[in-house]
């Protein structure tokens, strides 16, 4: 390296002087390496040297030193006006200011000022000092360049090693708290881990007023009687509820806005606060910080944030969550079209078929719908789907109900333990109604098991879908499938050896009270007037229709013969209960 002659040029009466200053932060701190403390303390070393004058400012706010592939624009306006010498003397703060790539970085900058007749000072570090001012400045330039890339080295290190414990337990480690949600701060084996939990809810009617925990509730419960994203979001525009970047404070709603507003193509939306999409909606929904559970990588086919799971492929779960997580996977099933919560039909009313999913046409297998305004249970394909063509199918509610009934309780009564189908009906039964009557604990923890399982088995066929398209090519690829794959299959065995377990230790302790249903009426016959089917709720039948049904198919009509009753039964099939196999989901005997 060279010393710079600051003495001998044209404008020897003026030395010009400019400052460069970096901070890898994205906002102004007051630390001592705050830009405004850099360009301070460049300004006031400028002023008190003897004929230096400072003529420009240069600077580069939350951008990183250490990453070479960083662009920063001030540093290269910088190096462009040196190469057009239109100062002499680069001041800066310290020199992991100017770079913290290390000694050859930081030497191959110098060179280049130098080349160009321009010198640099740091007024932190006495020693760098390339000017003819200071001869020892050049000996240890190099000394401190490696120093300030080994700090920056340590101080990565120690970040990644910090995140990576704190991810591990769980920790809500950076970016803001999701909408809905609180953060506070505990101590767990020596770190501070961040841990949420939901924010408070207000007694208020949804609307500007409302918290956002009150708008992630609503949604929730919205989605689980049968209101969809658009809907959702409609609703929540109509009432003004703040959105998440209107439910923060001004600072915050300002960068985010900016940051995000390269990323639209129209300007900038001053309703923003209060315009939902259902996009957004979906988002808040599909998180599963909603049941408590820590976040992992963004699925990049989905972009979806997926479960943390530990070493052994279990859901890490440090957050205190607005739902359980059954209810969580519940809501994904419905978000996914795989299940419908809706108990009740259109108008709120519930009636013994509609709407819960046991009663199908025959025609598209579709589910069918109730229709108040003729007393119809109705399937209504408004277009053609694949070979089946568009169609209306419609049979009268209170027949059918009536000839379901009138078969349910014929078939309960003649269940013969000498004939194989019989058997299997009263084995899948038994178990279901074991399940149904077990402890509230126990049935909470199967449900969770069977939503868990569900949930990691579609989980696994996707990620064998992705390996299909190729996103997991190369080595790496190969073992990051392996290991993510490994951990889906250990805890479909551990959810698959539990719900076993449950259902046996429920089987074993409960039996099919079927003498005492019979019984509990004058003649023995549940349907006679005053009998038991007619004191149980819809629920009670529900519940009972579905220990023995897994669904009633009704098919289109084909003739006008016979009373509506006689009509209604000759289309009416049930689809007997059978017990789950490995292989099979549900078996079913058609009567």
């Amino acid at each position: 390296m060279e010393l710079i002659a600051l003495g001998d040029r044209d404008h020897a009466d003026m030395v010009r002087a400019v400052t460069y200053g970096r901070q890898s932060h994205k906002s102004e701190t007051d630390s001592q390496a705050s830009p405004q403390m850099q360009r301070e303390k460049g300004i006031a070393y400028i002023n008190s040297q003897d004929r230096w004058s400072h003529v420009g400012h240069y600077e580069d706010v939350g951008l990183s030193g250490y990453d070479p592939n960083v662009f920063r624009p001030d540093f290269e306006r910088l190096m462009q006006d040196a190469r057009e010498r239109k100062f002499d003397v680069v001041v800066i703060y310290m020199l992991s200011r100017l770079t913290r790539q290390g000694a050859a970085e930081a030497l191959k900058i110098q060179q280049e000022l130098a080349n160009y007749g321009v010198a640099l000072v740091s007024t932190q570090e006495p020693f760098i000092n390339t000017s003819d001012d200071n001869p020892f400045g050049v000996a240890f330039f190099a000394l401190i360049a490696g120093l300030a890339h080994q700090e920056s080295k340590n101080k990565s290190k120690f970040i990644r090693d910090a995140f990576t414990a704190l991810k591990a337990k769980g920790s809500h480690i950076s970016g803001p708290v999701p909408y809905g949600f609180d953060a506070e701060n505990v101590q767990m084996d020596g770190l501070t881990v961040r841990l949420l939990k939901p924010g408070a809810q207000s007694d208020t009617e949804l609307g500007p007023d409302s918290t956002s925990a009150d708008a992630v509730m609503h949604m929730i419960e919205s989605v689980e009687s049968g209101e969809k994203e658009n809907a959702i979001a409609s609703g929540l525009t109509e009432k003004r509820v703040p959105t998440p970047l209107g439910s923060l404070d001004e600072e915050s709603a300002k960068a985010r806005r900016d940051a995000a507003q390269g990323r639209r193509k129209s300007g900038k939306d001053d309703a923003a606060e209060y315009e939902w999409s259902p996009t957004v909606v979906r988002r808040i929904l599909r998180d599963p910080r909603l049941a408590g559970f820590a976040i992992g990588p963004v699925d990049q086919k989905t972009k979806r944030r997926l479960i943390l799971r530990d070493d052994e492929g279990q859901p890490v779960r440090p957050h205190a969550g607005f739902i359980e997580p059954k209810r969580w996977y519940d809501l994904q099933a419905v978000l996914d079209g795989r299940r419908r919560e809706r108990n009740m039909d259109r108008a709120g009313t519930m009636t013994l078929l509609g709407s819960w999913g046991v009663l199908r046409c025959g025609k598209c297998r579709s589910g069918m719908t109730v229709s108040n305004v003729d007393q119809t249970y109705v399937c209504n394909l408004r277009r053609s789907v694949g070979d089946v063509e568009k169609h209306v199918v419609r049979i009268a509610q209170e027949d059918t109900n009536s000839v379901v009934a009138a078969r349910l309780w014929a078939k309960v009564s003649t269940l013969d333990p000498e004939d194989d189908e019989d058997v299997a009906i009263l084995a899948a039964a038994a178990e279901r109604f074991a399940i149904q009557g077990t402890d509230p604990h126990a049935a909470e923890e199967l449900a969770e098991q069977e939503a868990q399982l569900l949930h990691v088995q579609g989980s696994m066929k996707e990620l064998y879908q992705d390996r299909k398209d190729g996103l997991y090519e190369g080595a790496t690829g190969r073992q990051a499938f392996k290991e993510t794959i490994l951990k889906y299959q250990q805890h479909e065995a551990r959810c698959m050896t539990r719900i076993e377990e449950l259902k046996a230790a429920a089987t074993t302790a409960t039996r099919l009270p079927i003498d005492e249903w019979a019984a509990d009426t004058e003649n023995g016959d549940p349907l006679e007037p005053g009998g038991l089917w007619e004191r149980w709720d819809v629920a009670d039948k529900r519940a009972f229709l579905s220990l023995f049904v897994d669904e009633v198919v009704v098919n289109p009509n084909t003739t006008r013969r016979g009373t509506s009753w006689e009509r209604v039964n000759g289309r009416v099939e049930i689809e007997w209960a059978t017990p789950k196999t490995e292989d099979e989901d549900n078996e079913s005997v058609t009567a």
